[in-house]
């Protein structure tokens, strides 16, 4: 049943929040958020923020796509997600303020809703350190797993190791933050010994995300050990995270990131 609720995050496909050319510089990109039920099984993802080099008071804006999941905070205020429009990468919007009181906020999302998946954006005019956490709950409440997500690297490559050996299964998820459309994705296996194994091309619209497993997507062997390089829209603006499960334990993977592909 863990494996394919797991499948099932996976596979769900988000849009990316667009950054506006005129958005201050303070921007943090997280390429997975997750909320909701399916399965008896729960996702519920939490944003911490804290202040850093900002103004006294300062106004934050969180923008998820093809997610819409309010929040609490951490003295009980109820933040709401404001649909901006539909379509294929449907966003939400959400206004986080703090002052000099409030230094630092905690979000947690409640799960009420069928299980979506995206990815979010936040704005701010200072300086921030932001990170999300996505948790995994049983029908009790009962708390199964958790893992970070921290704010993503722009890049035109993405490279993560990988080991079959123990059971271990690595998915990812990959963001087309631009308006370049239907464009295609690379993935590329390679062993230890850096020889390609396989190589498959994949497509991905505009402002959306892309996610899953490798060893679905490519043709690996059962014990294989080696790397897998997420290769990017071309001119697009490209962002990345892996999530690596052993049973039901589940952690993110940052990649090697880089300017320009493998040779």
């Amino acid at each position: 049943m863990y494996w394919r609720f797991l499948s099932l995050v996976l596979f769900l496909t988000a849009g990316a929040a667009r950054i506006d050319a005129q958005a201050p510089s303070n921007v943090y990109i997280f390429p997975l958020f997750a909320d909701g039920t399916a399965g008896g099984l729960s996702y519920r993802s939490t944003l911490k923020m804290t202040k850093i080099n900002a103004p006294a008071s300062m106004q934050c804006t969180l923008v998820q796509r093809n997610t819409s999941a309010p929040f609490t905070g951490v003295a009980g205020y109820f933040y709401t997600a404001d649909v901006l429009d539909a379509g294929f990468s449907p966003a939400s919007q959400t206004r986080i303020f703090l002052d000099p009181t409030l230094p630092f906020e905690i979000l947690r999302t409640s799960a009420q809703s069928p299980l979506k998946t995206g990815y979010a954006t936040l704005t701010c005019p200072g300086t921030v350190q932001a990170q999300l956490q996505i948790s995994l709950f049983d029908a009790r409440n009962n708390k199964l797993g958790e893992a970070t997500v921290v704010p993503a690297t722009r890049g035109a490559s993405f490279q993560f190791l990988v080991d079959r050996r123990d059971g271990t299964r690595l998915g990812f998820s990959l963001i087309n933050d631009s308006a370049i459309e239907g464009q295609q994705f690379i993935l590329v296996a390679r062993d230890q010994f850096n020889f390609e194994v396989d190589r498959r091309f994949y497509t991905i619209e505009s402002w959306s995300q892309v996610s899953g497993f490798v060893d679905q997507m490519l043709n690996l062997p059962s014990n294989f050990v080696g790397s897998v390089e997420v290769v990017g829209v071309s001119g697009g603006q490209n962002y990345a995270v892996g999530l690596q499960y052993t049973g039901t334990v589940f952690t993110t993977v940052q990649p090697l990131v880089r300017t320009t592909p493998l040779p």
